[in-house]
């Protein structure tokens, strides 16, 4: 078992990409209103954030590999916490902007370092299943963050955020240091730099299986992504919606995402993961459906929109774990990388969606519903894929697997 004090440091760690975007996400239209910008140059500021995701999920991956666990991850935190006074300080969107790609830069080597010490720790089904519970803990944070971001925009301003987000920084650095072992031996670690770097991610884009379920992923994200991005500017300034109103219904789609990771979590052993992932999909795809045709045909009734939300966030709690689980088992002589890769994937499509997604800003919906349809079709068609290719290979092993 794994002990319990290490799964909450670890959901800590995971909870940056959840807080930073949802905790802020109520202040959209405040923040363009703020610094005379548009919609589309906030959605950008989501995007800023994925690229320095991307890039610390990388640097934090590979140097992980290199250099052990421990290290990556404090610094990880000590990085986020110096975006958040960057973001809480910008005078205009271009700083902002900065501060976030700094954010970004530091949540992504946390968590892609988190990611690793559970393929360090955890094998098999039990990686599902502690993916799943992994997801469930740090599925409160997107259920807190906006009902908190909306409580402090009606007390102070959009900048108040930010200054909270500093101090969850300095908590995830604090939680990081007492609570996280070295999980990588001495003798388990990869040098060689930027060689190995590029030879490791050079395999791992071979691997059918491994790039099939990461798209999957990837893909789902991306659909998911439209609604965070652009639902605060749909039901706020189209339906009419208070800050507080939609920071409650937001909470109430991350909650359901956190009790389909609960139960998916104990399904995991009854169900093989790949046939949880279809059924998330299906979810996925019935939500999805609901908004197109609330957007496209019913001129945007709020009852059906809503529930096509909801089911869409809800989704992604058999999506994510699963498929995350199943590419790392994939490359586990390579986790770091592996998960660096992983990561980056998906903090590119979410990058992507939110500005694609948010351009319809508070005069139309159909932006969003573009990108929701673009990511479920890619999220089926990577997944049907990933299923004709070969299953898994016993010899991608580390030293310490050969032994058991």
């Amino acid at each position: 078992m794994i002990p319990v004090a290490l799964l909450a440091a670890l959901a800590v760690q995971n909870a940056v990409p959840p807080f930073a975007t949802d905790m802020y996400s109520p202040a959209f239209p405040r923040v363009a209103q703020d610094l005379a910008t548009s919609s589309t140059a906030v959605g950008l500021t989501l995007t800023a954030f994925f690229v320095g995701m991307g890039l610390g999920q990388v640097i934090g991956g590979t140097s992980s590999d290199q250099r052990g666990r421990r290290l990556p991850i404090i610094v990880g935190g000590a990085v986020c916490t110096l975006g958040g006074v960057v973001c809480a300080t910008a005078p205009g969107i271009e700083v902002l902007m900065v501060g976030r790609v700094l954010q970004g830069l530091g949540g992504g080597a946390a968590a892609v370092v988190g990611r690793a010490v559970l393929v360090d720790v955890a094998r098999g089904n039990q990686l599902a299943r502690t993916m799943s519970i992994l997801m469930a803990v740090g599925a409160l944070a997107p259920m807190i963050a906006p009902v908190a971001g909306g409580a402090v925009l009606s007390v102070a301003t959009w900048r108040s955020i930010f200054w909270c987000l500093t101090g969850f920084g300095l908590f995830m650095m604090a939680m990081a240091a007492a609570l996280v072992p070295e999980t990588l031996p001495v003798e388990d670690r990869r040098g060689g730099g930027l060689r190995r770097f590029a030879a490791s991610f050079a395999m791992l884009v071979t691997r059918s299986r491994f790039v099939g379920y990461m798209l999957t992923s990837a893909f789902s994200g991306f659909a998911m992504f439209a609604y965070i991005s652009a639902s605060s500017f749909v039901l706020q300034e189209i339906k009419g919606m208070s800050t507080m109103q939609y920071s409650v219904f937001f909470a109430c789609t991350a909650g359901s995402n956190m009790l389909m990771a609960i139960l998916n979590s104990r399904l995991v052993g009854r169900f093989q993961p790949r046939r949880l992932i279809g059924a998330g999909l299906t979810i996925s795809a019935t939500g999805i459906t609901l908004v197109t045709t609330s957007v496209l045909a019913l001129g945007l009734p709020l009852v059906p929109l809503c529930a096509g939300f909801v089911l869409t966030m809800a989704a992604q709690g058999l999506v994510f774990g699963n498929a995350s689980a199943l590419a790392l088992t994939e490359v586990r002589s390579t986790a770091g990388a592996a998960s660096a890769l992983l990561g980056l994937a998906q903090a590119t499509a979410m990058g992507v969606s939110a500005p694609l997604a948010s351009s319809g800003g508070g005069s139309s919906a159909l932006p969003m519903v573009a990108v929701m349809l673009v990511g479920i079709v890619g999220a089926w068609c990577a997944y049907l894929l990933v299923g004709r290719t070969q299953p898994p290979r016993s010899g991608d092993m580390t030293p310490r697997d050969r032994e058991k």
